[in-house]
């Protein structure tokens, strides 16, 4: 990778004058994926060092996200980076106040190394391609972005998919309904609105597949949806965005699943779950169980799509 930065740089410099007409303000450099522009702005000068590496973090970030979606799901969309103490990749933030935003901190001693184990910006990114539905339903915006970026990353190759099972296996417990708590609408607490809203799509993509003789999963709906709302920078109602995402699978899955649990505290069996897909309680030193009754769905889901999907 290191000898292919120079060429990266100069791929860069050439799209700038190229792109730079999309960008809604000064940019420091644009990047075009596909048919989509990013226009990256550097917010503090001592980024401007660390270029050659920004510049490879966000194209592979942004092909991640195009891969799973079958396109980059926004343009022109803003990237401010801004610098902070220390290694790695801070909090991000995605807008539509004026203009789609992803603002994101990088720490000053960021190595390669640290910004390819980044989820950040990928996660930031996945906020891209599903509509404004509203704060009542920020469960399931960050929800997805939770569950995608794993997802998507270990298709791209960019995590180990144990590492993805072994944080969904920890983590989801979190969220769980509390005693008191209610449905997903009504409960917006940290635990609920990230793993309770990933817990959603796990339950969904079992099921689209359960369904669909595991030929269809919630990529597909998440694709149909970006198509047909554009993404972020337009509003939608909840149960239209879901409705598109069953027509492309030819279910009911995600209107039945919001239908149950919007207003209502759903206690999942985890342990169940996890011994149905052959998720060992240690992903990371134990082996899966390949046998397992849902095993193929587990392998679906992270296994790089046979064929490229439509753009």
């Amino acid at each position: 990778m290191l000898k292919a930065l120079p060429l990266l740089g100069l791929a860069w410099a050439l799209c700038r004058s190229a792109a730079a007409a999309d960008c809604p303000q000064p940019a420091n450099e644009t990047l075009k994926v596909e048919a989509a522009t990013l226009c990256i702005v550097l917010a503090d000068a001592d980024l401007a060092a660390r270029q050659a590496l920004l510049h490879e973090w966000i194209a592979r970030s942004a092909r991640i996200v195009a891969d799973y979606y079958g396109r980059f799901p926004a343009t022109p969309v803003v990237l401010k980076l801004r610098s902070m103490d220390g290694d790695g990749v801070g909090g991000g933030r995605t807008t539509n106040e004026d203009g789609l935003m992803i603002q994101v901190r990088v720490g000053r001693d960021a190595s390669a190394a640290s910004l390819r184990q980044d989820w950040v910006l990928v996660h930031e990114m996945v906020h891209l391609a599903l509509p404004e539905i509203g704060r009542t339903h920020n469960w399931l915006a960050e929800g997805l972005a939770t569950y995608v970026e794993g997802v998507a990353r270990a298709q791209a190759g960019n995590r180990d998919i144990a590492d993805v099972w072994a944080e969904d296996r920890h983590s989801m417990p979190l969220g769980q309904p509390r005693s008191g708590e209610g449905g997903m609408d009504q409960t917006p607490t940290w635990g609920r609105t990230y793993w309770g809203g990933a817990l959603f799509c796990l339950q969904a993509d079992i099921a689209l597949r359960r369904q669909t003789s595991n030929r269809l999963g919630l990529q597909s709906a998440l694709q149909a949806i970006l198509r047909d709302t554009g993404g972020y920078a337009n509003e939608r109602d909840i149960d239209s965005v879901l409705r598109l995402g069953d027509a492309a699978t030819g279910t009911h899955v995600l209107e039945d699943l919001y239908q149950r649990s919007k207003a209502t505290a759903m206690t999942t069996d985890l342990d169940a779950l996890w011994q149905q897909l052959g998720v060992p309680s240690d992903p990371k030193t134990q082996p899966f169980d390949d046998r397992a009754p849902l095993a193929p769905i587990r392998i679906a889901i992270t296994a790089k799509p046979a064929q490229p999907p439509p753009r």
